[in-house]
């Protein structure tokens, strides 16, 4: 498991408030040199820019909300950013911030803020809130809540950033004034030596998962193997019953809702019936506060809890997998994704990709009701974020 929980008590994290800041971390000079090195981007290019300059002109709040493919969107989406000619705030897991100084500093100096993943985070929300209603700077926000590696398909959404849109509508409109949300999709195209590339991320895959020689299967048959392997795996390490029957995408899913059952099991004592993203929600914001509070926990409960942790890394892992990602002659991007997901989930060790340029749709603006929300399933204004996405990753 990636070190995605900090041991220490939550503390709320300020972007470096300057405007300047960002402009001089976003020019040609600096943004572009950081995207090649750190993350093998060799061109962004960028497309709705009017739509964006167009809200921002009218003095609406703007809300921007992504997919979240890849650790570098916050950083790629300042392209977009720089051409509408404004900058931005963006809501990030407080772990980023304690992964090093320098992390943690250029975190800061794009305009990024911290949010507690595994709890209410009111400083977080009140922040969000006060930056839109005051029209401070365009926020954006990723309501995957984690990243997905694939390019062309979205995880369920968590209920913050629509209720955070929401809110800040229903204030501004005592003054006349419009809240509104630009989707923006991401994607990631390869750029080099496909075959090259591809054996960099499977042949360590089918090493440690003790494969052999695939050498007479196509790309997309050793992809395959390779991930039913990696689910063997962990049906084995998690001690869950093999479902080697069910097809390799139910077999997923069964997997990841029998370790989150077992987890609610323990923590809530009944089975939720809330879709998979709200549900390892759920049992990290109650499993991760008693390791930090309860300081009369014994080591077997405190096993207990990070197993609890654990089997929602692993349901996050698996129920990530997009059903037919891989079917009807896939691109090459899609397999390399799934490739370098597969090796990721397996070492759990992030990897560099290979050079890459990036395409950023903004979307049409989605003016947010100033209604409450009252709980109808799905959410109709995520209903249309969504849809706005998959249009255009599709």
């Amino acid at each position: 498991m990636q070190n995605i929980f900090i041991e220490k008590p939550y503390r709320f994290v300020t972007p470096w408030m300057p405007k300047w800041l960002p402009w001089l971390m976003n020019t040609g000079l600096i943004h572009a040199p950081m995207l090649r090195f750190t993350e093998s981007i060799i061109s962004v290019e960028s497309h709705g820019v009017e739509l964006l300059k167009n809200s921002i002109q009218q003095g609406h709040a703007v809300m921007m909300i992504g997919n979240h493919p890849r650790m570098s969107d916050p950083v790629v989406v300042y392209d977009l950013i720089r051409k509408a000619n404004t900058t931005m705030f963006g809501m990030a897991s407080w772990h980023l911030f304690n992964q090093s100084w320098f992390h943690s500093t250029v975190l800061k100096l794009y305009g990024a803020y911290s949010v507690n993943r595994e709890g209410l985070d009111r400083e977080s929300i009140n922040f969000s809130i006060r930056a839109l209603q005051n029209n401070d700077r365009p926020v954006l926000m990723f309501p995957e809540g984690a990243t997905t590696r694939t390019n062309e398909s979205l995880m369920p959404f968590l209920d913050g950033p629509t209720f955070i849109a929401r809110t800040v509508a229903r204030r501004r409109s005592k003054n006349g004034l419009k809240t509104v949300i630009h989707p923006i999709a991401f994607r990631y195209q390869f750029v080099g030596d496909f075959e090259k590339e591809f054996n960099r991320l499977i042949v360590p895959v089918e090493q440690k998962l003790n494969l052999g020689s695939s050498s007479n299967a196509t790309p997309v048959e050793r992809v395959q193997i390779a991930l039913c392997a990696l689910v063997e795996q962990k049906e084995i390490e998690f001690n869950i019953a093999s479902n080697s029957g069910l097809g390799p995408f139910e077999r997923r899913q069964k997997l990841a809702h029998s370790v989150l059952e077992l987890a609610e099991l323990r923590c809530f004592r009944s089975v939720s019936g809330k879709d998979i993203t709200n549900r390892i929600r759920d049992i990290r914001a109650h499993a991760f506060p008693e390791l930090l509070e309860n300081q009369s926990l014994t080591q077997e409960d405190r096993d207990i809890r990070w197993l609890d942790l654990k089997r929602s890394y692993l349901a996050w892992q698996m129920a990530s997998y997009p059903e037919d990602y891989l079917s009807n002659a896939p691109s090459n991007d899609r397999i390399l994704d799934i490739s370098a997901k597969v090796l990721e989930d397996l070492t759990d060790t992030p990897r560099k990709c290979g050079k890459q340029k990036v395409m950023i749709e903004c979307c049409e603006a989605i003016e947010v009701p100033t209604q409450k929300h009252l709980g109808e399933k799905p959410d109709p204004l995520q209903g249309q974020i969504e849809s706005a996405l998959k249009r255009k990753l599709n």
